[in-house]
């Protein structure tokens, strides 16, 4: 299955981030709910249930190529995960993998 749309491939996007750590606290999903503002996004959800660590990087680097077409649109997103691994405290494997998606989308 392919996002959609970039509302689909922002809230996938902050699902892995907010996973990155094997958990989703509080204040992760607080931070998706209000960005998401009450649609239903229940089949993104479930795609990124159903995937692997691979198929979810390969997912966002495909979306962000046909969604994140300038700099500042990069810059904006990269800030948006930043912010969501961030509300529970940035760990050390989060903030590499925060640094790996960054340096793909500059590729």
């Amino acid at each position: 299955m392919k996002l959609q749309n970039i509302r689909e491939f922002e809230l996938y996007a902050l699902l892995y981030v907010a996973a990155l750590d094997m958990k989703t606290s509080k204040e992760e999903q607080k931070l998706i709910n209000a960005k998401m503002a009450g649609e239903s996004f229940d089949h993104v959800e479930e795609m990124f249930e159903e995937d692997n660590d691979a198929q979810r990087v390969e997912t966002i680097m495909q979306a962000a190529a046909e969604y994140l077409k300038t700099d500042e649109q990069r810059a904006g997103f990269m800030n948006d995960l930043k912010k969501m691994a961030a509300s529970d405290s940035t760990t050390p494997f989060e903030a590499a993998a925060l640094s790996l998606l960054k340096n793909l989308l500059k590729s």
